[in-house]
């Protein structure tokens, strides 16, 4: 449960804890969820109008059902490439000759990334798939749920690049009006089918990235949650083990109030807008410090 100190405080009063609190610890574990992307133009996948509105993810994310019918999945992952398309402001002809609209680090992401530079030890333990936390820089990246990045052949489990997928649904006319879904596969020989390097429902989270997690959690001072709803097991439970260390703290940053109950300090607001200006507040700390 959160604190009852925190509840008392103003919201200045609380980002000035926060900050201070991030200022003294040398090693920061950052839990990021899809909240942190959202303005880099990746919907959020569990929102209104979100992907998992119009596809149910207990089906069309489902492992046994990607090897019983695996046009259910990239339908969907069809949809998800044209949402985000559409999203940056990209047309249905750039769309249809695949000049698709890529997303780029936010705020948010840069500003993780600048922790480093204030010299924290830093480590990001990430839900999302869609790599921006490394593209943004940081250096310590554990992805729980996988990436967008690869597929792997489901028969000779050989890896092979995004491009190469989104390649093979444009010169089959996947992003047409009307299109019917292909299936990519691998085109080296076996022609197995081609599943994204992405956890989905049914499947265990590598065994190397919970490890990795858990570890830089239990050596972390604070946990800084950002952009996560904190429901998705088992990923969810990572971040309170801070707690369990002595004077481990759990800072939650959201748009909403999820995460308040479980958090020692909780801030509510924009990350792109609130992770900058605690890293600049961080930054000014610091100097005084050092300057005493």
């Amino acid at each position: 449960m959160g604190s009852g100190a925190s509840k008392a405080r103003t919201e200045e009063e609380t980002f000035e804890e926060v900050a201070r609190t991030l200022s003294k610890a040398k090693r920061i574990t950052v839990f990021s969820g899809a909240g942190v992307s959202v303005s880099s133009g990746i919907p959020d996948f569990r929102s209104p109008g979100g992907i998992w509105t119009r596809f149910d993810p207990m089906v069309y994310c489902d492992y046994e059902n990607f090897l019983d019918k695996p046009e259910m999945f990239w339908t969907m992952v069809k949809c998800l490439y044209q949402d985000i398309h559409f999203s940056l402001g990209g047309s249905r002809e750039e769309l249809e000759r695949g000049e698709l609209r890529s997303p780029r680090p936010n705020e948010a992401h840069s500003a993780v990334a600048d922790l480093e530079a204030l010299g924290k030890r830093v480590s990001v333990v990430t839900q999302n798939i869609d790599g921006l936390h490394s593209a943004a820089a940081s250096k310590d990246v554990i992805e729980l749920h996988g990436t967008d990045s690869s597929c792997t052949c489901m028969t000779c489990k050989e890896v092979v690049s995004r491009e190469e997928v989104l390649k093979q649904i444009v010169e089959g006319g996947g992003f047409r009006r009307g299109s019917v879904t292909i299936v990519p596969r691998h085109g080296g020989g076996c022609g197995g089918v081609l599943k994204a390097d992405v956890v989905l429902f049914g499947e265990a989270l590598p065994t190397g990235a919970m490890m990795k997690a858990t570890k830089a959690v239990m050596a972390s001072t604070v946990v800084l949650v950002v952009g996560s709803s904190l429901n998705v097991a088992p990923a969810n439970m990572l971040p309170t083990m801070v707690k369990y260390r002595p004077f481990g703290k759990l800072v939650v940053l959201n748009l909403d109030t999820s995460g308040k109950e479980q958090a020692d300090l909780f801030l509510q607001g924009e990350a792109t807008v609130v992770l900058p200006k605690l890293v600049q507040r961080m930054k000014e700390l610091m100097t005084w410090n050092k300057s005493k």
